[in-house]
């Protein structure tokens, strides 16, 4: 027989109280109830836990540890009940998912929050679209930020800022004369995780028709390397081209060596922060919500 929960607070309170009268009329019940409920639970516990002296009664040994038993399960139930309310905006894990130039732009800015309220804890990665979403619907992260609106359903979506493409090339190597396509095979492509993703986007945007004519999927690969911020070290060195958000040019150390391609202008993407539709976000990520839109708003 298993212990019932009723039965435990009426034994509690009884120990408490000292008394079946006072335990009667606290409980809104009758004496004999109060009884019956001990009775009952003697007989799950399978000891006797009162001795009965008239109308006075002391623990048995096994009452006695049954009441701080008692005491622990109400006890750790009323904090769970009050920790279900709690909901404080400046305390707990932030998990925020976003592409690796995005990460950059936030990076710093994140962490400047939580030295502001340590009881933030910032969990930011750095991941491809579609990883995002994944994380999103498996909770395992609260908040994704990308340049494309989920097209399935389940999330939330909404803009938060900006985010400028550009095709990046050594800046010792200009672009003459020669026909842009004629000069992006001649530098060959360094590619990263998200060289395709960037380069259709820019594709589908662009109003250049000698941008549109090139076959991209048809140029050279010169290198490949999935660390962002050393996917411009080839371009530095005259070793290709890459698609990229400017914001990693503009964060990158090898700056001074690198331009944007002057002839064709640079694509602005919205960025979107994105959630599950069917899931309250936290106090503490409405906290950061505004700090993501400063930092994306500015291109």
């Amino acid at each position: 027989m298993k212990m019932n929960p009723v039965w435990l607070h009426t034994f509690r309170v009884l120990v408490e109280t000292g008394h079946f009268t006072r335990t009667a009329e606290k409980l809104f019940m009758t004496q004999p109830g109060v009884s019956q409920h001990i009775q009952k639970l003697e007989s799950a516990c399978g000891f006797p836990l009162i001795k009965r002296n008239g109308k006075a009664f002391t623990l048995t040994m096994q009452g006695e540890k049954l009441y701080t038993y008692a005491q622990d399960i109400e006890d750790r139930e009323q904090q769970m009940l009050m920790q279900l309310g709690a909901d404080d905006p400046y305390s707990g894990t932030c998990r925020i998912a976003c592409s690796g130039s995005s990460a950059i732009r936030l990076y710093a800015r994140l962490l400047e929050e939580q030295q502001t309220y340590p009881g933030l804890r910032i969990h930011l990665q750095a991941a491809p679209y579609q990883s995002i979403l994944t994380a999103i619907k498996d909770n395992q992260i609260d908040l994704g930020i990308v340049t494309e609106k989920p097209d399935t359903l389940g999330f939330e979506a909404r803009n938060i800022g900006r985010e400028a493409i550009a095709i990046i090339v050594p800046a010792s190597r200009p672009q003459g004369a020669q026909a842009l396509a004629d000069y992006l095979f001649e530098l060959g492509i360094v590619r990263h995780p998200d060289s395709d993703y960037y380069t259709n986007l820019y594709l589908r945007h662009s109003e250049s028709d000698d941008l549109q004519a090139v076959p991209f999927n048809n140029i050279p690969t010169q290198s490949f390397v999935n660390q962002i911020h050393e996917i411009l070290l080839p371009v530095s060195m005259g070793l290709g081209f890459t698609v990229l958000p400017r914001s990693v040019l503009d964060a990158s150390v090898y700056n001074a060596a690198l331009s944007v391609m002057g002839n064709i202008p640079l694509i602005e993407e919205p960025l979107y922060l994105v959630y599950r539709s069917d899931r309250d976000l936290p106090a503490r990520i409405h906290t950061l919500i505004p700090v993501l839109q400063a930092q994306l708003g500015n291109v």
